[in-house]
């Protein structure tokens, strides 16, 4: 997938495997306080819908810019380090009735394909040894399932250890999906003519925040 960065989500995404160290964190040192209860490596981590998110944004006619997201996304850190987030595309909310519904529809076709899923392999060490109130810089690696294709990710993302039990991963950058990618060109086009619109750009930025808690 031709994917890059530019100045959200969601997927679910997640590859935590290349947590590496910046060369400082973001956090006040003196803000950040020792893990009270460590987690073990082997713990699972749930998501939790009602603190995460994905959003994206659609540019019509060239400069009318609407915002977008998914709510009630599901997902896990196995034990293994398998790690997966769903988005439920029948749920999106552009905030208008009846383009949620043309959205359903026409474009992600939810009757064939009602989920997109990220998902990547992890080690849990990686982000299980930050102090709480202690967030690190990363990239994420990952996979993309939309639509009936599947594509590479790469995204930029800030970890946070938000509490002992408690992770918060979330997007440094907004990530450019291309719809090209996913075969969604056709339903692309049937969004523009049934709105009348002159174009509506198949470049989309997507942002995300997802919130884990350790399942002990």
């Amino acid at each position: 997938m031709r994917t890059i960065f530019a100045a959200l989500l969601s997927v679910p995404v997640l590859a935590l495997s290349a947590c590496q160290p910046s060369a400082g964190t973001d956090a006040d040192p003196a803000a950040v306080t020792p893990v009270a209860d460590a987690v073990p490596a082997s713990a699972t981590w749930a998501l939790d819908p009602a603190a995460s998110r994905i959003a994206f944004a659609s540019i019509k006619a060239t400069e009318a810019i609407e915002t977008h997201f998914f709510p009630g996304l599901s997902g896990e850190i196995n034990a293994t380090g398998e790690a997966s987030v769903t988005v439920p595309l029948d749920q999106v909310e552009t905030k208008v009735d009846i383009r949620n519904e043309r959205m359903r529809t026409m474009f992600f076709e939810t009757d064939t394909y009602p989920t997109a899923t990220i998902s990547t392999a992890v080690n849990p060490a990686d982000f299980t040894d930050l102090a709480t109130g202690e967030r690190r810089q990363t990239e994420i690696k990952g996979k993309l399932a939309l639509h009936g294709a599947e594509a590479p990710l790469y995204v930029d993302a800030f970890v946070t250890r938000i509490a002992a039990d408690r992770i918060e991963i979330s997007s440094a950058e907004p990530v450019i999906v291309y719809v090209s990618d996913f075969d969604l060109d056709a339903g692309l086009e049937a969004l523009r003519e049934i709105a009348g619109l002159p174009s509506i750009t198949s470049a989309v930025p997507v942002s995300f925040t997802f919130v884990f808690d350790a399942e002990v």
